[in-house]
């Protein structure tokens, strides 16, 4: 697995241009993205698969990626559509965004909605025509052709089917915490270890953690260590030994008891399972 740069600002390109652009065996490989993206499926039927999950795409299908979501392509190439990568910080209006949270979150939640409407197809239409003019407004109306999209069919979805959706509330300190466990989840950072480096009270993060994303901050960190464990058990060759290592596993024995407390399977039969294209969430 490769990781893709950081992205300077967002773009729009057809699916077609990009298997053309990098290659069938490129997009083909399963790749970790640094930033977020969608894909909307305009014409054909054919497969994605993110993280360790495959799913069958048509016309009217949108797919969602979420920061450190790894997806690939079908080697097929049998659907075209729009693919528009972008950095989840471009979805804010503002530093007190009242819907900045639930959108992050819904990236990573929801990854496919099967058939979306008229109404989203027609905002798309409109951002891939937006990213050709010269308007000196152009970035402000793809911003909000991008949230509108988000506000109408993701997070709906995922408020949906989620009981702890985070609520429509201003909150830059729970995305700072979120950020952290993202880049520090492989140290297993406890609570306090958190805690001392945000400048808060385990007490008052516990509270942010359970009032977003309905988990305490342990939960949280092993929530982020399981979805790992997952993919690099359903996408890279290394030995279940190295991934426990990856992982801050003092031995591999204790990340198979963690896995298979979380999963009810070990990861050795999680991965065999992946790869015969059983994957389980």
């Amino acid at each position: 697995m490769r990781s893709d740069v950081a992205l300077a600002e967002p773009y729009i390109i057809r699916i077609s241009s990009l298997y053309d652009a990098r290659g069938i065996h490129d997009v083909s490989r399963p790749h970790r993205l640094n930033f977020s993206a969608l894909i909307y499926i305009t014409e054909g039927e054919g497969v994605h698969y993110i993280d360790h999950q495959r799913y069958t795409v048509r016309t009217g299908t949108l797919l969602t990626l979420g920061r450190n979501q790894i997806h690939s392509f079908a080697k097929n190439r049998s659907v075209d559509g729009y693919v528009l990568p972008f950095n989840c910080t471009f979805l804010s209006s503002a530093s007190n965004d009242p819907y900045f949270d639930v959108m992050i979150a819904a990236l990573s939640h929801i990854n496919c909605l099967p058939s979306i409407g008229d109404d989203i197809d027609h905002l798309f239409s409109t951002m891939a025509a937006e990213f050709a003019s010269t308007s000196e407004f152009k970035v402000e109306i793809i911003r909000g052709l991008l949230r509108s999209i988000m506000l109408k069919s993701v997070v709906p979805a995922f408020k949906a089917h989620y009981d702890d959706a985070p609520p429509v509330v201003t909150s830059n300190e729970f995305y700072r915490l979120k950020h952290f466990v993202d880049s520090h989840f492989s140290d297993r950072p406890s609570s306090l270890d958190i805690a001392l480096a945000l400048g808060k009270s385990v007490k008052q993060l516990d509270k942010l953690a359970k009032s977003h994303a309905g988990e305490s901050v342990k939960e949280l960190v092993d929530g982020r260590v399981l979805l790992e464990a997952k993919r690099l058990l359903a996408f890279s060759q290394y030995s279940i030994a190295d991934i426990a290592a990856q992982l801050g596993f003092n031995e591999a024995t204790n990340m198979t008891k963690f896995f298979k407390r979380h999963t009810d399977v070990s990861p050795k039969d999680f991965r065999q399972l992946c790869r015969m294209g059983l994957r389980q969430k």
